[in-house]
């Protein structure tokens, strides 16, 4: 029965990373972090992957030592059982195995349990990428989010002041908008100075731009970007969106150009050889804690800005599954 504790034990911890992963995707950009929940559902996932390294090296252990009693394959205990006193002849009880004691038999390690197994772990890759993305668009600005902690509105306002106005062009030396700092006019005689403002058009004095700030904090200035939705960062119902797509489509190119042939050509046996084995899933351990850790500060909201973890993480998961048939080819 150790042999399923390691199944019961991965299953679980796909499960764990799978809503670890949908939950995350489906945050919206105003979700005041950290969200309830999410920071220990991490830490949850880092403990059922290490007890799931524990339980396969019990079951390496007691296949290789026989640390554990032995049973019948009538589950029974393997020892001789009490010769009967009794006359007469003996009727034998014969009893179809229960549904449990019949999958516990199934050894799960043919060609389609083995790449239906591939499959779904490359799935959750991708998920996981796509769960990045969308966590690295979660208002990643400090700025943005100390205005949300401070009660942000969004408004339309007046310019009252327009400073140092630049120009911003493209490769083709057209303007394409103004980067400036504004001082604006907003609910009555509230005014909030906004540096970085970027506008279509040039800002004059008495033009009217729409702006993110907080009423209660005006020192903590505003955000005013045109042509981006500022609705976005007030939102607050859960829910999943084609935000991530586009950093879907390189992990899911690198499952059928890499992680699909190479896990073909290993052949089933290898794969299966290599999700048994203590010492890989030992690295695949390593590897999920560190993913975690890396994401850990952008899910409890404690990151200072910049998306250069979250990359590090997307990259060094997919390098561990573009490597891991790749080994298998070469055991």
């Amino acid at each position: 029965m150790s042999a399923w504790f390691v199944r019961i034990a991965g299953v679980f911890v796909y499960v764990t990373a799978a809503v670890l992963a949908v939950w995350t995707t489906g945050l919206p950009a105003g979700v005041p972090l950290p969200v309830p929940g999410l920071v220990p559902l991490a830490w949850v996932l880092v403990g059922l992957v290490w007890l799931r390294v524990l339980a396969l090296v019990l079951w390496w252990a007691d296949d290789h030592y026989g640390w554990f009693p032995r049973r019948g394959d009538d589950g029974t205990s393997a020892r001789p059982s009490a010769v009967s006193l009794e006359k007469g002849p003996a009727r034998p009880r014969r009893e179809r195995p229960g549904l449990f004691r019949r999958l516990a038999s199934y050894t799960y390690d043919g060609v389609p349990w083995v790449f239906l197994r591939q499959s779904l772990v490359w799935l959750l890759v991708v998920l996981a990428v796509v769960a990045l993305s969308v966590l690295g668009r979660a208002h990643t600005s400090q700025h943005v989010r100390s205005l949300l902690r401070a009660g942000a509105v969004h408004a339309t306002a007046t310019v009252v002041e327009a400073e140092k106005v630049r120009e911003r062009r493209d490769d083709e030396d057209a303007i394409t908008g103004y980067h400036s700092t504004l001082v604006l006019a907003a609910r009555g005689d509230g005014r909030v100075r906004v540096e970085g403002a970027f506008t279509g058009g040039r800002p004059e004095p008495g033009s009217r731009v729409e702006v993110l700030w907080a009423p209660s904090a005006p020192e903590l200035g505003g955000l005013v970007e045109e042509g981006r939705d500022m609705e976005r960062y007030l939102d607050r119902d859960w829910g999943l969106t084609l935000s991530g797509t586009a950093f879907a489509l390189l992990p899911l190119l690198l499952v059928l150009t890499c992680m699909l042939p190479t896990a073909i050509a290993a052949e089933a046996d290898c794969l299966q050889e290599q999700a048994w084995s203590p010492l890989a899933q030992t690295v695949h351990a390593t590897a999920v804690t560190g993913f975690v850790l890396l994401a850990l500060p952008y899910l409890s909201g404690t990151f200072t800005g910049g998306g250069a973890p979250l990359f590090v993480a997307g990259a060094g998961l997919l390098a561990l599954y573009v490597a891991m048939p790749v080994r298998a080819i070469m055991a």
